[in-house]
């Protein structure tokens, strides 16, 4: 009877977290150019949102790829997290501008943060589905290719759950 009572007890803890973790997420931030975003102005789209640094250098080996993946996918765009806070506006402009970085950028805040969580290592990646759902956390190293793959892997998901 004891049993039962504990099995009832989680199955109805775990029952009480699962609004929780299907609900849409959602943060804000302004990018470099001081433009503001919402995570909700990309809802019906496929969000990477991709945390990095100046100095780690498979984060600058994976720019290119995101940026032509960005300009490439009309039903996804990436948003890229700075992840260092002893970065000063100009410098972090600066590579911007030198690595021709083609989707937007920002830095970590705690609205981010607190949606995402913090990154277990540079990069990371998370990607967001249309309903605004995280669907993916990838840690290390992305190109289109395997997002385009990521990305197909989830919809067929998406497709056997409705």
């Amino acid at each position: 009877m004891l049993i039962k009572k504990v099995r009832l007890g989680v199955l109805l803890i775990l029952l009480s977290c699962l609004p929780m973790m299907a609900q849409a997420i959602d943060f804000s931030f302004t990018d470099t150019e001081g433009n503001s975003h919402q995570l909700a102005d990309y809802k019906g789209k496929w969000v990477v949102v991709n945390f990095w640094a100046t100095w780690c250098p498979p984060c600058r080996k994976e720019i290119p790829d995101l940026s032509d993946f960005h300009l490439e996918n009309d039903d996804a765009v990436v948003i890229g997290v700075n992840y260092e806070p002893g970065i000063s506006d100009a410098r972090l402009k600066k590579f911007i501008e030198l690595y021709l970085i083609a989707y937007p950028i920002t830095r970590a805040n705690d609205d981010i943060i607190q949606a995402l969580g913090d990154p277990r290592g540079l990069p990371t990646s998370i990607l967001i589905n249309p309903e605004s759902n995280i669907a993916r956390r990838i840690t290390g190293m992305v190109d289109g290719r395997r997002l385009n793959k990521i990305i197909a892997q989830q919809q067929a998901k998406m497709q056997q759950e409705k």
